[in-house]
């Protein structure tokens, strides 16, 4: 029941993209009724980012859809990471 759940979620949400104070790409994820589910990114001033990367929030309320939007492909991680405190953070792109 929870892993339908957790896919509904992520079959139903839209990304959204916009951007940080310090211009880096920042990632909402919304469902279908444009309410706001998660924010998906991190702003990081000590790393430089490609205008398509941004920092992946992958843990704690994150952990679930941010792993399913992995495993369906539509975020896709560089062989970059940075870490966040104690989290290694993968560097993502949206699949377009």
């Amino acid at each position: 029941m929870k892993e339908m759940i957790n896919t509904q979620i992520t079959l139903n949400s839209k990304l959204q993209k916009t951007h940080y104070s310090n211009g880096q790409l920042a990632i909402f994820a919304y469902n279908y009724n444009e309410e706001p589910l998660a924010e998906l990114s991190i702003m990081c001033n000590s790393v430089e980012l490609a205008s398509d990367e941004f920092i992946l929030k992958d843990y704690a309320e994150n952990k679930i859809l941010a792993q399913k939007l992995l495993d369906l492909e539509i975020i896709i991680p560089t062989n970059r990471f940075i870490l966040i405190g104690s989290h290694l953070c993968f560097i993502c792109q949206i699949n377009s």
